[in-house]
């Protein structure tokens, strides 16, 4: 990585930091150490969740967290690379899982119900799914940013009517489908040392992240969608089709928000079972990890695994400190703002120049 990349995530370092001496402020209006409360957080995230706790659970538990967290971001930053904002990631998650869901519990045998399968499955899902903004937005010229928000509403919808119909579990009280057939799980890593739901699912991650760097660095299609980002005008008069670039764009968004549906059903997150909450808000909060990240693959690994870090650290302070975890809460929020002024410290660094 050259200096210049390196500069770019200078503000996001400075939004952390700002974010989290305003957060130590807080501790200390309680009556905490933010010091001693900080390294305590650092420890349950990438340590041990606590004194009883085998070792590396903690980090095992933080990365788990993250999976689905880079999934999200990285489809938040397929669309920027396009010039659109893809709001939809949390409803293109859960079509993903649906899928998958769907898929799992129907074909009960090696052959369609391994997991490759279905999680090619679940990326077609996500793919279409995101494939209707797409060609609203190509075709028709509807903001993605309404589709997508109206998708959300669409999936969400669908998703209680089939957990209160076709999808639910005869055998259980709960809102939930029925376990997914076990060929189909990813297989779990590290169950004997961290005790933790850790799976494969990361590092599909990680082959996603870097899947998407190659694409837009040495594909011609990822250099098209970048072009179409920068200037539909000039990319057009270069002979790229921005419609279809557009397109192409929300589907692979689509595609990475489906595996990581996909992800959050078959590694283990809710037993194996679908459930109405099972995607929790991830989909959302993967625009703030993508903009922390610097729409950067490699800058989403790191910010998606500090973002788990502060929620697997939370949950330690309320325990520990008797602290609530919406300081937690705040503290992303700071950092999220923060890095969002980036664009008004840059024009008061200008403007001081002048």
């Amino acid at each position: 990585m050259n200096k210049q990349k390196l500069k770019e995530f200078i503000p996001s370092i400075l939004a952390v930091v700002i974010a989290m001496i305003i957060g130590g402020i807080i501790m200390m209006t309680r009556g905490v150490n933010p010091f001693l409360a900080y390294g305590d957080m650092m420890k349950a995230a990438f340590y041990q969740a606590s004194p009883r706790s085998p070792f590396l659970s903690g980090l095992a538990k933080t990365l788990f967290t993250s999976t689905p967290l880079i999934f999200s971001a990285l489809a938040a930053m397929v669309a920027f690379k396009a010039g659109l904002f893809n709001i939809g990631a949390q409803g293109q998650m859960i079509a993903g899982g649906l899928a998958a869901t769907f898929w799992a519990v129907t074909f009960k045998n090696y052959f369609l119900g391994n997991f490759v399968v279905v999680i090619i499955v679940a990326i077609i899902a996500g793919f279409l799914w995101a494939g209707i903004a797409g060609i609203l937005r190509s075709k028709f010229g509807v903001s993605e940013v309404i589709s997508t928000i109206m998708l959300n509403y669409i999936i969400f919808e669908f998703q209680n009517f089939l957990l209160n119909g076709p999808l639910k579990d005869p055998a259980s009280q709960n809102t939930q489908s029925p376990r997914v057939f076990v060929g189909s799980r990813l297989p779990l890593m590290f169950t004997k040392i961290t005790k933790q739901n850790l799976n494969l699912g990361f590092i599909i991650a990680i082959l996603t992240i870097v899947g998407v760097y190659y694409f837009f660095k040495y594909f011609k299609k990822g250099y098209e969608i970048k072009a179409v980002g920068n200037s539909e005008t000039v990319s057009e008069n270069a002979g790229i089709n921005p419609r279809n670039m557009m397109f192409l764009a929300m589907g692979i968004a689509g595609a990475c928000a489906g595996l990581g549906g996909a992800e959050r059903v078959l590694g283990g997150s809710a037993q194996f079972v679908y459930t109405d909450r099972i995607m929790g808000d991830y989909g959302f909060t993967g625009l703030a990890v993508a903009l922390l990240g610097k729409n950067n693959p490699f800058g989403i690994l790191v910010a998606s695994i500090f973002y788990a870090a502060l929620e697997v650290g939370g949950q330690m302070l309320q325990q520990r400190y008797q602290i609530d975890k919406e300081i937690v809460s705040i503290i992303q929020a700071l950092i999220i703002i923060f890095v969002a002024s980036e664009n008004l410290f840059k024009f008061l660094v200008k403007k001081k120049e002048k």
